[in-house]
């Protein structure tokens, strides 16, 4: 347990930041699997509503300390290179 003013104040600040941290990458995980899963389905304007949402959270994410820059560009790159998979599949 923390001793000092400030300690205890900073734990209440790194908790306070772990649920806003958490929340908001739940989200980004919600919409991604929502993306990929229309883009499954075969509906690829859903599909694309879902990864522009999803994408602009991941950038609000990573403007902040939630997520670091190069993991936000893995998972935005990753997520539109299925989708794009999905959709190639489909057309064919």
């Amino acid at each position: 347990m923390a001793n000092t003013k400030s300690a205890k104040r900073r734990i209440i600040k790194s908790a306070k930041a772990r649920e806003i941290n958490r929340s908001r990458k739940s989200a980004i995980r919600t919409f991604t699997k929502k993306a990929v899963n229309a883009a499954e389905a075969g509906d690829f304007e859903a599909a694309a509503k879902y990864q522009r949402v999803s994408q602009s959270l991941i950038d609000k994410a990573a403007k902040g300390s939630t997520l670091h820059k190069n993991n936000a560009a893995r998972r935005k790159a990753r997520m539109a290179s299925r989708i794009a998979r999905l959709r190639e599949q489909a057309a064919s």
